[in-house]
Protein backbone atom coordinates (compact mmCIF):
# COMPACT_ATOMS: atom_id res chain seq x y z
CA UNK A 1 0.00 0.00 0.00
CA UNK A 2 1.33 3.26 -1.40
CA UNK A 3 2.27 5.35 1.81
CA UNK A 4 0.86 9.12 0.93
CA UNK A 5 2.21 12.22 3.03
CA UNK A 6 -1.52 12.61 4.59
CA UNK A 7 -1.51 9.17 5.78
CA UNK A 8 1.53 9.56 7.12
CA UNK A 9 1.27 12.78 8.82
CA UNK A 10 -2.45 11.03 10.21
CA UNK A 11 -0.64 7.63 11.32
CA UNK A 12 2.09 9.80 13.21
CA UNK A 13 0.05 12.82 15.11
CA UNK A 14 -2.76 9.52 15.83
CA UNK A 15 0.41 7.70 17.76
CA UNK A 16 1.40 11.25 19.81
CA UNK A 17 -2.62 11.11 20.52
CA UNK A 18 -2.43 8.29 22.52
CA UNK A 19 0.32 8.89 24.51
CA UNK A 20 3.12 6.58 23.16
CA UNK A 21 5.90 8.18 25.11
CA UNK A 22 8.68 7.04 26.73
CA UNK A 23 12.76 7.13 26.87
CA UNK A 24 12.97 8.52 22.90
CA UNK A 25 13.25 7.15 19.42
CA UNK A 26 16.51 5.39 17.83
CA UNK A 27 15.87 6.74 14.63
CA UNK A 28 15.97 10.30 13.62
CA UNK A 29 12.06 10.33 13.96
CA UNK A 30 10.51 12.79 15.86
CA UNK A 31 8.32 9.90 17.71
CA UNK A 32 9.15 9.30 21.59
CA UNK A 33 7.87 5.41 22.41
CA UNK A 34 8.63 3.54 26.20
CA UNK A 35 9.94 1.37 23.41
CA UNK A 36 12.39 2.73 20.26
CA UNK A 37 9.46 2.95 17.29
CA UNK A 38 11.01 0.85 15.10
CA UNK A 39 10.89 -1.95 18.34
CA UNK A 40 6.97 -0.87 18.55
CA UNK A 41 7.02 -1.19 14.22
CA UNK A 42 8.00 -5.18 14.81
CA UNK A 43 6.53 -5.98 17.43
CA UNK A 44 3.32 -5.39 15.03
CA UNK A 45 4.90 -7.14 12.39
CA UNK A 46 5.26 -10.25 14.10
CA UNK A 47 1.86 -9.81 16.23
CA UNK A 48 -0.37 -9.75 12.72
CA UNK A 49 1.80 -10.79 10.22
CA UNK A 50 4.11 -13.48 11.65
CA UNK A 51 1.59 -15.04 14.40
CA UNK A 52 -0.77 -15.67 11.31
CA UNK A 53 1.65 -17.30 9.23
CA UNK A 54 2.67 -19.86 11.66
CA UNK A 55 -1.28 -20.10 12.74
CA UNK A 56 -1.86 -20.75 8.80
CA UNK A 57 0.54 -23.34 8.12
CA UNK A 58 -0.03 -25.07 11.70
CA UNK A 59 -3.70 -25.08 10.73
CA UNK A 60 -2.86 -26.51 7.21
CA UNK A 61 -0.51 -29.63 8.39
CA UNK A 62 -3.28 -30.32 10.75
CA UNK A 63 -6.24 -30.53 7.84
CA UNK A 64 -3.25 -32.48 5.86
CA UNK A 65 -2.71 -34.94 8.67
CA UNK A 66 -6.49 -35.37 8.65
CA UNK A 67 -7.03 -36.26 5.08
CA UNK A 68 -4.28 -38.49 4.59
CA UNK A 69 -5.52 -40.56 7.50
CA UNK A 70 -9.46 -40.03 5.31
CA UNK A 71 -7.33 -41.05 2.34
CA UNK A 72 -5.85 -44.11 3.86
CA UNK A 73 -9.01 -45.15 5.08
CA UNK A 74 -10.80 -45.23 1.80
CA UNK A 75 -8.34 -45.11 -1.13
CA UNK A 76 -9.97 -43.54 -4.11
CA UNK A 77 -9.38 -40.43 -6.57
CA UNK A 78 -11.95 -38.49 -5.19
CA UNK A 79 -9.75 -39.11 -1.85
CA UNK A 80 -6.82 -38.36 -3.36
CA UNK A 81 -7.58 -35.03 -4.85
CA UNK A 82 -8.54 -33.72 -1.35
CA UNK A 83 -5.35 -35.07 -0.18
CA UNK A 84 -3.07 -33.75 -2.85
CA UNK A 85 -4.82 -30.22 -2.82
CA UNK A 86 -4.48 -30.00 0.89
CA UNK A 87 -1.10 -30.86 0.80
CA UNK A 88 -0.66 -27.46 -2.15
CA UNK A 89 -2.32 -25.21 0.89
CA UNK A 90 0.11 -26.46 3.21
CA UNK A 91 2.82 -25.59 0.95
CA UNK A 92 1.46 -22.13 0.04
CA UNK A 93 1.09 -21.76 3.92
CA UNK A 94 4.92 -22.94 4.48
CA UNK A 95 6.11 -19.88 2.13
CA UNK A 96 4.09 -17.39 4.41
CA UNK A 97 6.45 -18.73 7.25
CA UNK A 98 9.04 -19.01 5.19
CA UNK A 99 10.90 -15.26 5.96
CA UNK A 100 10.64 -15.61 9.45
CA UNK A 101 13.72 -18.14 9.65
CA UNK A 102 15.02 -17.68 13.14
CA UNK A 103 13.92 -18.60 16.72
CA UNK A 104 11.54 -21.56 16.83
CA UNK A 105 12.21 -22.54 13.20
CA UNK A 106 16.39 -22.34 13.81
CA UNK A 107 16.60 -24.21 16.96
CA UNK A 108 18.10 -27.81 16.32
CA UNK A 109 16.16 -31.14 16.09
CA UNK A 110 18.63 -33.87 16.00
CA UNK A 111 21.35 -32.35 14.23
CA UNK A 112 19.46 -29.69 12.00
CA UNK A 113 17.34 -27.24 12.31
CA UNK A 114 13.81 -27.79 12.59
CA UNK A 115 13.16 -26.06 9.59
CA UNK A 116 15.18 -28.40 7.90
CA UNK A 117 12.95 -31.33 8.53
CA UNK A 118 9.79 -29.33 7.23
CA UNK A 119 11.93 -28.25 3.82
CA UNK A 120 15.34 -29.59 3.13
CA UNK A 121 15.28 -27.97 0.10
CA UNK A 122 15.81 -24.24 1.45
CA UNK A 123 19.18 -24.64 3.35
CA UNK A 124 21.21 -26.78 0.64
CA UNK A 125 22.95 -26.64 -1.81
CA UNK A 126 22.29 -26.07 -5.35
CA UNK A 127 23.87 -29.45 -6.74
CA UNK A 128 22.26 -31.17 -3.12
CA UNK A 129 18.57 -29.65 -3.59
CA UNK A 130 19.21 -31.86 -7.13
CA UNK A 131 20.01 -34.82 -5.80
CA UNK A 132 18.26 -35.23 -2.80
CA UNK A 133 14.65 -34.37 -4.62
CA UNK A 134 16.35 -37.27 -7.03
CA UNK A 135 17.13 -39.65 -4.21
CA UNK A 136 12.78 -39.60 -2.93
CA UNK A 137 11.31 -41.71 -5.18
CA UNK A 138 14.09 -44.43 -4.75
CA UNK A 139 14.05 -43.82 -0.91
CA UNK A 140 9.80 -44.47 -1.19
CA UNK A 141 10.72 -47.54 -3.48
CA UNK A 142 13.08 -49.05 -0.94
CA UNK A 143 10.85 -48.02 2.29
CA UNK A 144 8.14 -49.98 0.47
CA UNK A 145 9.78 -53.10 -0.10
CA UNK A 146 11.47 -53.26 3.13
CA UNK A 147 9.98 -56.05 5.49
CA UNK A 148 10.08 -53.90 8.53
CA UNK A 149 6.46 -52.51 9.39
CA UNK A 150 6.53 -48.85 9.50
CA UNK A 151 4.68 -47.11 12.43
CA UNK A 152 4.08 -43.61 13.25
CA UNK A 153 7.38 -42.82 14.56
CA UNK A 154 9.41 -44.81 12.49
CA UNK A 155 11.22 -41.36 10.82
CA UNK A 156 11.40 -39.67 14.30
CA UNK A 157 15.41 -40.36 14.15
CA UNK A 158 15.69 -39.89 10.21
CA UNK A 159 17.41 -37.67 8.27
CA UNK A 160 15.94 -34.36 7.12
CA UNK A 161 16.20 -34.91 3.41
CA UNK A 162 14.15 -38.19 3.82
CA UNK A 163 11.39 -36.53 5.36
CA UNK A 164 9.02 -33.44 4.80
CA UNK A 165 7.28 -31.31 2.42
CA UNK A 166 9.37 -32.71 -0.59
CA UNK A 167 9.12 -36.30 0.18
CA UNK A 168 5.25 -36.29 1.12
CA UNK A 169 4.90 -34.26 -1.93
CA UNK A 170 6.48 -36.66 -4.48
CA UNK A 171 4.60 -39.85 -2.36
CA UNK A 172 1.13 -37.72 -3.39
CA UNK A 173 1.79 -37.25 -6.43
CA UNK A 174 3.37 -39.65 -8.59
CA UNK A 175 3.98 -43.33 -8.25
CA UNK A 176 7.29 -44.82 -7.41
CA UNK A 177 7.76 -45.55 -11.10
CA UNK A 178 7.18 -42.13 -11.86
CA UNK A 179 3.68 -41.67 -13.19
CA UNK A 180 1.75 -38.59 -12.44
CA UNK A 181 -1.78 -39.87 -13.78
CA UNK A 182 -4.23 -40.30 -11.02
CA UNK A 183 -5.48 -43.27 -11.54
CA UNK A 184 -2.08 -45.01 -11.45
CA UNK A 185 -1.01 -43.35 -7.82
CA UNK A 186 -4.66 -44.44 -7.02
CA UNK A 187 -4.09 -48.11 -7.74
CA UNK A 188 -0.21 -48.13 -6.53
CA UNK A 189 -1.70 -47.05 -3.07
CA UNK A 190 -4.64 -49.89 -3.58
CA UNK A 191 -1.72 -52.46 -4.13
CA UNK A 192 0.73 -51.09 -1.64
CA UNK A 193 -1.21 -50.31 1.79
CA UNK A 194 2.55 -49.70 3.52
CA UNK A 195 2.57 -46.65 1.06
CA UNK A 196 -0.40 -45.23 3.21
CA UNK A 197 1.59 -45.91 6.32
CA UNK A 198 4.93 -44.04 4.56
CA UNK A 199 2.59 -40.85 4.31
CA UNK A 200 0.77 -41.10 7.73
CA UNK A 201 4.43 -41.48 9.59
CA UNK A 202 5.66 -38.27 7.46
CA UNK A 203 2.49 -36.50 8.40
CA UNK A 204 3.41 -37.37 11.38
CA UNK A 205 6.52 -35.71 11.40
CA UNK A 206 5.24 -32.68 9.72
CA UNK A 207 2.61 -32.08 12.29
CA UNK A 208 4.92 -32.60 15.50
CA UNK A 209 7.32 -29.72 14.05
CA UNK A 210 4.46 -27.60 12.96
CA UNK A 211 2.56 -28.00 16.83
CA UNK A 212 5.93 -27.30 18.48
CA UNK A 213 6.67 -24.02 16.15
CA UNK A 214 3.18 -22.97 17.10
CA UNK A 215 3.34 -23.70 20.19
CA UNK A 216 7.07 -22.09 20.91
CA UNK A 217 6.05 -19.35 19.01
CA UNK A 218 2.72 -18.38 21.10
CA UNK A 219 3.12 -19.78 24.12
CA UNK A 220 6.10 -21.47 26.18
CA UNK A 221 9.76 -20.96 24.23
CA UNK A 222 12.29 -23.28 25.52
CA UNK A 223 10.90 -24.04 28.69
CA UNK A 224 10.58 -20.91 30.02
CA UNK A 225 6.73 -19.47 30.36
CA UNK A 226 6.81 -17.13 27.70
CA UNK A 227 6.34 -17.32 24.01
CA UNK A 228 9.06 -16.69 21.51
CA UNK A 229 6.65 -13.40 20.54
CA UNK A 230 7.12 -12.05 23.78
CA UNK A 231 10.60 -12.47 24.32
CA UNK A 232 11.80 -11.62 20.76
CA UNK A 233 9.68 -8.41 20.68
CA UNK A 234 10.58 -7.35 23.72
CA UNK A 235 14.87 -7.83 23.27
CA UNK A 236 14.23 -10.08 26.36
CA UNK A 237 15.50 -13.08 25.06
CA UNK A 238 19.84 -12.01 26.51
CA UNK A 239 17.53 -12.02 29.81
CA UNK A 240 16.99 -16.35 29.52
CA UNK A 241 19.99 -17.19 27.26
CA UNK A 242 23.45 -16.91 26.62
CA UNK A 243 24.28 -14.64 23.51
CA UNK A 244 26.72 -17.60 22.56
CA UNK A 245 23.90 -20.12 22.51
CA UNK A 246 23.92 -21.75 19.10
CA UNK A 247 19.84 -22.74 18.93
CA UNK A 248 19.51 -19.77 16.72
CA UNK A 249 17.23 -18.09 18.15
CA UNK A 250 18.63 -14.58 18.07
CA UNK A 251 19.91 -13.93 21.33
CA UNK A 252 21.86 -10.69 21.51
CA UNK A 253 21.23 -9.26 18.16
CA UNK A 254 18.09 -7.04 18.63
CA UNK A 255 14.43 -7.79 16.79
CA UNK A 256 15.38 -5.10 13.88
CA UNK A 257 18.70 -7.07 12.85
CA UNK A 258 16.92 -10.23 13.19
CA UNK A 259 14.12 -9.50 10.83
CA UNK A 260 15.61 -7.82 8.37
CA UNK A 261 18.69 -10.61 7.74
CA UNK A 262 15.75 -13.13 7.62
CA UNK A 263 13.93 -11.60 5.36
CA UNK A 264 16.69 -10.18 3.26
CA UNK A 265 18.31 -14.44 3.18
CA UNK A 266 14.57 -15.64 1.86
CA UNK A 267 14.62 -13.11 -0.71
CA UNK A 268 18.27 -14.31 -1.79
CA UNK A 269 17.01 -17.66 -1.68
CA UNK A 270 14.05 -16.66 -4.32
CA UNK A 271 16.65 -14.59 -6.42
CA UNK A 272 19.03 -16.54 -6.80
CA UNK A 273 17.70 -20.68 -6.23
CA UNK A 274 16.64 -22.61 -9.02
CA UNK A 275 13.19 -22.98 -7.75
CA UNK A 276 11.34 -22.84 -11.26
CA UNK A 277 13.19 -26.22 -12.29
CA UNK A 278 13.27 -28.00 -9.35
CA UNK A 279 9.77 -27.51 -7.70
CA UNK A 280 7.61 -27.27 -10.57
CA UNK A 281 7.96 -31.56 -10.72
CA UNK A 282 4.78 -31.72 -10.61
CA UNK A 283 2.60 -28.38 -10.63
CA UNK A 284 4.15 -25.47 -13.25
CA UNK A 285 1.55 -23.13 -10.72
CA UNK A 286 2.04 -24.22 -7.02
CA UNK A 287 4.94 -22.66 -6.54
CA UNK A 288 3.90 -19.54 -7.92
CA UNK A 289 0.95 -19.85 -5.35
CA UNK A 290 3.66 -20.21 -2.73
CA UNK A 291 5.87 -16.78 -3.71
CA UNK A 292 2.77 -14.61 -3.88
CA UNK A 293 2.12 -15.86 0.31
CA UNK A 294 6.06 -14.97 0.86
CA UNK A 295 5.66 -11.52 -1.03
CA UNK A 296 2.58 -10.08 0.70
CA UNK A 297 4.10 -11.80 3.92
CA UNK A 298 6.48 -9.34 3.58
CA UNK A 299 4.80 -6.62 2.09
CA UNK A 300 2.84 -6.91 5.39
CA UNK A 301 5.68 -6.83 7.66
CA UNK A 302 7.25 -3.51 6.45
CA UNK A 303 3.85 -1.96 5.86
CA UNK A 304 0.25 -3.62 7.83
CA UNK A 305 -2.34 -2.06 6.37
CA UNK A 306 -4.34 -0.78 9.64
CA UNK A 307 -3.01 3.43 9.24
CA UNK A 308 -3.27 3.70 12.72
CA UNK A 309 -0.31 1.48 13.46
CA UNK A 310 3.23 2.64 13.07
CA UNK A 311 5.11 0.57 10.64
CA UNK A 312 8.28 -0.45 9.48
CA UNK A 313 7.76 1.59 6.14
CA UNK A 314 6.22 4.33 7.43
CA UNK A 315 9.70 4.94 9.77
CA UNK A 316 11.82 4.61 6.59
CA UNK A 317 9.46 7.33 5.12
CA UNK A 318 9.78 9.45 8.02
CA UNK A 319 12.98 9.87 8.59
CA UNK A 320 13.92 11.38 5.23
CA UNK A 321 14.30 8.10 2.89
CA UNK A 322 10.76 8.92 0.74
CA UNK A 323 12.61 7.87 -2.67
CA UNK A 324 13.66 4.49 -1.19
CA UNK A 325 10.75 3.96 0.34
CA UNK A 326 8.84 4.67 -2.99
CA UNK A 327 11.41 2.29 -4.69
CA UNK A 328 11.01 -0.36 -2.08
CA UNK A 329 7.05 -0.19 -3.04
CA UNK A 330 7.60 -0.38 -6.73
CA UNK A 331 10.21 -3.53 -6.46
CA UNK A 332 7.07 -5.29 -4.63
CA UNK A 333 4.29 -4.30 -7.10
CA UNK A 334 7.01 -5.37 -9.67
CA UNK A 335 7.54 -8.80 -8.21
CA UNK A 336 3.80 -8.85 -7.87
CA UNK A 337 3.25 -8.82 -11.67
CA UNK A 338 5.89 -11.13 -12.60
CA UNK A 339 3.94 -13.40 -10.66
CA UNK A 340 0.63 -12.66 -12.23
CA UNK A 341 2.60 -13.13 -15.52
CA UNK A 342 4.39 -15.73 -14.42
CA UNK A 343 7.39 -14.21 -15.83
CA UNK A 344 10.65 -15.92 -14.51
CA UNK A 345 12.71 -13.62 -15.79
CA UNK A 346 10.98 -10.48 -14.11
CA UNK A 347 10.43 -11.72 -11.13
CA UNK A 348 13.98 -12.92 -10.58
CA UNK A 349 15.44 -9.26 -11.21
CA UNK A 350 12.65 -7.61 -9.06
CA UNK A 351 13.05 -10.14 -6.00
CA UNK A 352 16.79 -9.27 -6.47
CA UNK A 353 16.21 -5.58 -6.58
CA UNK A 354 14.39 -6.01 -3.20
CA UNK A 355 17.12 -8.00 -1.73
CA UNK A 356 19.30 -4.81 -2.94
CA UNK A 357 16.73 -2.80 -0.98
CA UNK A 358 17.22 -4.87 2.60
CA UNK A 359 20.91 -4.80 2.26
CA UNK A 360 20.90 -0.93 1.94
CA UNK A 361 17.44 1.30 2.05
CA UNK A 362 16.11 -0.64 4.95
CA UNK A 363 18.64 -0.47 6.91
CA UNK A 364 19.53 3.09 6.47
CA UNK A 365 15.75 4.37 7.05
CA UNK A 366 15.66 2.39 10.32
CA UNK A 367 18.87 3.53 11.09
CA UNK A 368 20.04 0.08 12.73
CA UNK A 369 23.37 -1.67 12.62
CA UNK A 370 24.98 -0.98 9.24
CA UNK A 371 27.67 -3.94 9.86
CA UNK A 372 25.49 -6.95 9.36
CA UNK A 373 26.83 -9.29 6.99
CA UNK A 374 24.19 -10.33 4.59
CA UNK A 375 23.39 -13.56 2.36
CA UNK A 376 25.39 -13.06 -0.98
CA UNK A 377 24.32 -15.32 -4.20
CA UNK A 378 21.98 -17.93 -2.80
CA UNK A 379 21.74 -19.18 0.82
Amino acid sequence: MPIKKSHLSLLLSSLLTFGLSGCGSDTDSTITTSLSEVDLAIQHSINYTTIDAIDSFSNSIETLDTQIDTFCGAVETENLSTVQSSWTTSFVAWYRVLPFQFGPLANTDNSSPILDYIDAYRNATDSDRVTNLAAINPLITTLMASGEAIAQTSFSNTRAKEIGLNVMETALFSTTSGSTVTADIVAEFNAQPKKCDIIQALSYELSRRAEDVQSQWKDDYRDTTLSYQYLFTNNLLEDYFSVIDVQGDGTGTPASEELVVSVQEFLDFAGNANIFTDLTRYSNTTIWQALEASITTIENILDQTPETELTLLAIINNNGYEQDAETIELNIASIKQAITEQNTTDFTAAVRALDGNFKTSVLDGLNINKGLTFADGDS
